[in-house]
């Protein structure tokens, strides 16, 4: 899907998966390190949309890059930053693109991937690019929608090949040591996302050297 076919999906004043972080996310969040009592880790947040997830995070203390391809997205993520009172750095690029960038460079506390389903070769990109940024500490937080999802109806692609299985994320993620559960919960998050839903779960973490 096109950065204008998203463009038409957010141009609404409602968000379209809610301003609620994703419950998973809240969960995991806990296993983010901390930089200092005051100070929260660095983290990139994934194909962030509207930025529900992304100002959670800052609102938690966390020091915050999200990118999203569309720019209707990313202007509702600054504005909801801006209501809640926290800063955000935010892009608008093309995944491809922003993983060899300057704004990606550096070292992570977390990289948070929230139903990103892209195409193989750009999920590997991704995966191969940062996952050396990872912090000794680091984590890697991921949920996505499975090939059952499909037949739910709930929300995600209709592709098989943009959905997740436990294989694809191990190919995926080779330098990292993961978690994965597959499960299904009712997932509440907007218009877009409503109802039953087949779903990965993943933490990963560097391989101790």
């Amino acid at each position: 899907m096109t950065a204008e076919h998203w463009d038409a999906r957010y141009d609404d004043p409602r968000y379209l998966f809610g301003e609620r972080p994703n419950d998973f996310l809240v969960e995991a969040e806990v296993m983010i390190p901390r930089r200092s009592r005051e100070d929260g880790g660095r983290v990139l947040v994934l194909a962030d949309g509207e930025g529900r997830n992304g100002v959670w995070l800052a609102k938690r203390g966390h020091r915050v890059t999200t990118v999203d391809f569309s720019a209707v997205a990313v202007g509702k993520a600054l504005a909801l930053a801006q209501r809640a009172g926290v800063t955000i750095e935010a892009h608008v690029a093309d995944l491809a693109d922003f993983v060899d960038s300057d704004a990606a460079s550096g070292e992570w506390d977390a990289l948070v991937l929230i139903f990103v389903h892209l195409p193989e070769g750009l999920r590997r990109t991704v995966a191969h690019a940062l996952s050396p940024r990872l912090s000794e500490r680091g984590v890697m937080i991921l949920e996505g929608f499975t090939p059952a999802q499909v037949s739910m109806g709930t929300g995600g692609p209709s592709d098989e090949s943009l959905l997740y299985t436990r294989e694809r994320v191990l190919a995926d993620w080779p330098e990292l040591h993961l978690d994965v559960r597959l499960t299904e919960r009712r997932v509440f998050e907007g218009p877009g996302h409503r109802g039953l839903s087949s779903v990965v779960q993943v933490l990963g973490r560097r391989r101790p050297s």
